[in-house]
């Protein structure tokens, strides 16, 4: 797709990145509703499914770019998009939320919260093995054996989500009812499950396609603004394929369904890094390098957004992200893109 819009004049590339924002719209606010009737239907929490099912869909776009940068030999790319997509999620994306809805802050969240704090201590500890302290000096590297554990966590942590919410309900059941009505009704939930799953996976994927034009439209206009390619994967790329995660949250938000953001985020960011970045490693020969910058810019940030969300997440005199302290998350975010371009 990249190389047929960079072939395009300017104003049809504009064109391009305005429609392929309103399909990602358009198909989040669709997977939402799908997303919530599956949970409902089978009693699983709104926060599993969008650490899951949800998750899963909007790191599509992050995949995507990741494959491409391996295939093309820019592991660089992959490595700040992954990077630079997990600080989006936390700060800007939670950030919009709280500013045009609520965003509560379950107790169900501190053990999601739990597994993407170990991944990315585990994810920085890989990356420092190769070269130490001296990686905030000269770089580093996630060796390929790295990425083969990665990917490995990636089947654990699903089996983990849907272990914490194995109590399904069977819809419309009860043990004096073993009539025909409740065959009827137990048929019906089923078709119900099957029709929205099928909405999740055709949304999910018009989710990625979307942000996948976007992403390549706004590299190419960059591109042609004389950007930076480091820039671009840190900033542009890495906004571009949030863009998924931001939407299902602010509309999620809106609708009241805030717990089903959180899932999101914290299931997206669990994934950039064990998926994304585990699948950059694995088939890149020799691992992947990790820029200084890396170490220098993104990895104290991602340190110290855990750490501000954690501050939410274990407060008890809080149950909710405040329009205030989103408003602060996405000056951090501003703050971050002000250290990058510095």
């Amino acid at each position: 797709m990249e190389s047929f819009i960079s072939s395009q004049s300017s104003f049809l590339v504009v064109i391009v990145l305005l429609l392929a924002l309103a399909l990602v719209v358009f198909s989040a606010d669709k997977l939402i509703d799908g997303a919530v009737i599956v949970s409902t239907e089978l009693g699983i929490p709104r926060i599993v499914v969008g650490a899951t099912v949800i998750s899963l869909g909007t790191t599509l776009p992050e995949l995507a770019t990741s494959i491409v940068a391996v295939a093309q030999g820019s592991s660089d790319l992959a490595v700040g998009n992954a990077t630079g997509s997990v600080i989006t999620n936390t700060t800007v994306v939670l950030g919009a939320g709280a500013l045009f809805g609520s965003i509560p802050v379950l107790r169900e969240t501190a053990s999601k919260l739990r597994v993407f704090t170990i991944v990315m201590i585990l994810l920085i500890g890989l990356c420092l093995l190769d070269n130490g302290i001296s990686s905030f000096s000269i770089g580093g590297l996630l060796p390929q054996w790295a990425g083969i554990l990665l990917l490995a966590v990636v089947p654990v942590y699903l089996f983990m989500m849907f272990k914490g919410s194995s109590r399904l309900k069977t819809p419309h059941s009860s043990s004096s009812d073993d009539g025909a009505g409740t065959d009827d009704g137990r048929s019906k939930s089923i078709r119900m499950i099957a029709v929205n799953l099928c909405v999740i996976i055709v949304f999910a994927s018009l989710l990625a396609f979307g942000s996948d034009a976007v992403v390549s439209s706004a590299s190419t206009l960059a591109a042609r603004a004389g950007l930076s390619e480091v820039l671009i994967a840190s900033t542009i790329i890495a906004l571009g394929t949030s863009l998924p995660e931001l939407v299902t949250t602010i509309n999620a938000a809106r609708k009241g369904r805030g717990d089903l953001a959180v899932g999101n985020v914290l299931g997206a960011n669990t994934l950039n890094m064990t998926l994304v970045l585990g699948y950059s490693a694995t088939f890149n020969q020799g691992g992947v390098g990790i820029a200084r910058d890396i170490f220098t810019t993104h990895f104290p940030v991602m340190v110290a957004t855990v750490a501000i969300f954690s501050y939410f997440v274990y407060n008890t005199k809080k149950h909710s992200i405040s329009r205030i302290e989103g408003m602060g998350l996405v000056i951090l975010y501003v703050v971050y893109l002000t250290s990058l371009i510095i």
